[in-house]
């Protein structure tokens, strides 16, 4: 079983390090924005066609 799964994090102690109160505040993460799907797989598609491209990047034809 992988000891990832034990892995546990510690509150940091605020004393151990010297950062201006400013600059501790919390960013709030939020997760609510629609994804395009289309602009997406646009997207990723460019890059595939950008690494087929590059020879000097990677051969497919060595797989």
């Amino acid at each position: 079983m992988s000891e990832l799964n034990y892995l546990q994090f510690q509150p940091i102690d605020p004393s151990s390090y010297d950062m201006p109160e400013e600059h501790r505040h919390q960013d709030e993460i939020v997760l609510d924005d629609g994804i395009d799907e289309e602009q997406l797989d646009q997207y990723w598609d460019q890059v595939v066609e950008d690494i087929h491209k590059d020879p000097d990047w990677f051969t497919f034809s060595d797989e």
